[in-house]
């Protein structure tokens, strides 16, 4: 699976997020979309680490967009809350960097390098403004 939970959870709070001029709140926000406040907290704080979303502390505190829509990638967020760089596969791209050493006798690894580069081009073109567009 390319995206966990936690990937679709992100950008449904990021579409929320969208909706409001507002910070709101991580409870209010978690109650919109139907999961926990813990699990959320977790995607929220790995997503203000990245400059995705900003936070504000106080009675009136909460989550705002940190970008505009159009210049939140999905690639982006993907990273940012699965906290890794490969979509498919834990295959290096280099062969030398191989950990099983068997780069040179590897019948598949030019396939996922494939699959891994074309996912990664096709969610890099996508923004949150296009999945709001589009849905």
């Amino acid at each position: 699976m390319i995206f966990t939970r936690a990937t679709g959870y992100a950008i449904l709070a990021l579409t929320e997020l969208l909706k409001n001029q507002s910070p709101i709140d991580s409870q209010t926000l978690a109650s919109n979309i139907g999961i926990s406040k813990y699990f959320l907290a977790k995607l929220l704080q790995n997503l203000a680490r990245d400059g995705i979303v900003k936070s504000f502390k106080g009675v009136h505190g909460g989550f705002i967009l940190g970008k505009e829509a159009k210049d939140i990638k999905i690639i982006d967020v993907f990273q940012s809350v699965e906290d890794k760089e490969s979509i498919v596969y834990e295959c290096s791209k280099n062969e030398d960097d191989c950990s099983r050493g068997m780069s040179a006798v590897c019948s598949i690894r030019p396939f996922l390098n494939m699959l891994e580069d074309n996912i990664y081009s096709y969610l890099s073109k996508y923004t949150l403004e296009d999945i709001v567009n589009k849905g």
